[in-house]
């Protein structure tokens, strides 16, 4: 059965082509992906990758089921991230994990899970995931919340909880681009908000062939 994104609805109002990923229908650009790469490379784009898989690890010893599936993840300190290519452990508390991966990765480190050591859920499917990227991104992000998201104060690897338009969100910084997980239910209110005020620093969607799915730290 194939998964809908939570922007389905967005992407109505746009000639979008979709393109299935591990079983879900995501935009791969939307009508014009030479226009959306001059944006990324010159304004903004705003991305959606629902599609990524999301593990949350909390209490008992979240550390060492972290660690299974992320090489480094016991050892950094909260709001910390130890990354690869493929997938990202982001420490949210001493004892809570967050852990994204590229779509139909979560079934397999679902499995190298020790299930009696700590609480684990698949928020795959409950859970969006929008990301930005460009160089005007940040001023995307200072009209969207009250918080110093400035590069020179949140450097790359770091991991921020907070809200963005009263949305409330779980932020992973790169290199060049902001990923950011929130509820299911309220993708489409954060992503019009986003484009809202985006729309005076040259934000425009774009899809995953814009900017593929890739979790490193340098990216």
């Amino acid at each position: 059965m194939i998964k809908t994104s939570p922007l389905s609805g967005i992407y109505r109002n746009h000639p979008v082509k979709l393109t299935e990923v591990s079983g879900w229908n995501i935009a791969e650009n939307f009508g014009n992906a030479e226009r959306e790469l001059t944006h990324l490379n010159q304004d903004s784009v705003l991305v959606d990758w629902s599609q990524i898989g999301k593990i949350s690890l909390s209490g008992g010893d979240a550390s060492k089921a972290a660690e299974k599936l992320v090489s480094g993840a016991s050892k950094i300190e909260p709001l910390q991230s130890s990354s690869n290519k493929d997938k990202v452990a982001l420490r949210l508390t001493g004892n809570d994990y967050l852990i994204l991966c590229q779509s139909g990765m979560e079934a397999d480190l679902l499995g190298k899970i020790d299930h009696n050591i700590t609480t684990v859920i698949d928020s795959t499917g409950s859970q969006g995931c929008l990301v930005l990227g460009g160089p005007r991104r940040d001023e995307v992000l200072q009209r969207s919340t009250a918080m110093d998201l400035r590069r020179d104060r949140v450097v790359a690897g770091s991991v921020i909880q907070s809200s963005i338009h009263t949305v409330g969100m779980t932020l992973y910084r790169t290199k060049n681009f902001d990923i950011i997980i929130h509820p299911r239910n309220l993708s489409e209110s954060l992503y019009d908000a986003l484009m809202d005020v985006g729309i005076g620093v040259g934000l425009v969607p774009g899809g995953i062939s814009t900017v593929p799915v890739s979790f490193e730290e340098g990216k």
